[in-house]
């Protein structure tokens, strides 16, 4: 598959960490040694390859996996089959829908992780606004309670590149971080805080209360 042969290489690259240092950072970041009741969506699964490992986490008590293809919900399903380590089917459930018209009511969601996606998505703004409609807010007294986490890529080298000259399309990286978090501020969260940085690769946690 090119997505596995190629996709993901590249993004080693382009400073990705790797799929399970990936999924390591979501359980880390998002989940709760206190409370594993919680649900999680993963949106823009893919096949699966990094979704897999949050789910075997069993940190959550559910973590639904949405992709926008149906060949990728069913290269998910079959990865979910056969690596993760459950014991039964109910922890997971795999949904095809569109970021920018998520399809799920307010306010569904502990958590929300995405990795590698948010340069797909044909409106950025409007799918971090949807995601916010269906995440539960974040308790202000607790400092650890971060609602999202999400992965990207930036340009590793601007060059002569500026706002004013770049223009951004869909499976374009962004300009840089301060494009990313441009997007945060205007879906609506209240804060939000770079979590790691490397080369091309930015991973960043949002909330709002």
């Amino acid at each position: 598959m090119v997505y596995d042969s190629g996709y993901r290489q590249l993004f080693r690259l382009l400073g990705y960490p790797g799929c399970e240092k990936e999924a390591e950072e979501v359980v880390s970041i998002l989940a709760s040694e206190n409370e594993r009741a919680m649900q999680l969506l993963d949106v823009s699964c893919g096949p699966g390859v990094v979704t897999k490992s949050i789910i075997s986490s069993k940190m959550f008590a559910k973590v639904y996996a949405l992709d926008f293809y149906e060949s990728m919900c069913e290269r998910a399903k079959e990865t979910f089959e056969r690596e993760c380590t459950t014991g039964n089917n109910n922890s997971y459930e795999v949904v095809r829908g569109d970021v920018s018209d998520l399809p799920f009511a307010n306010e569904t969601f502990e958590k929300v992780s995405s990795t590698a996606g948010m340069h797909c998505w044909p409106n950025p703004v409007k799918g971090m606004k949807e995601i916010k409609r269906v995440l539960k807010p974040s308790a202000r007294s607790d400092e650890d309670d971060w609602g999202v986490l999400f992965s990207t890529v930036v340009l590793p080298r601007k060059g002569n590149e500026t706002r004013e000259t770049y223009k951004w399309e869909t499976n374009k990286p962004f300009l840089d971080r301060e494009a990313v978090l441009d997007i945060v501020r205007e879906s609506g969260f209240d804060e939000y805080e770079v979590v790691m940085e490397d080369k091309a690769y930015i991973l960043v946690k949002a909330r709002y209360f």
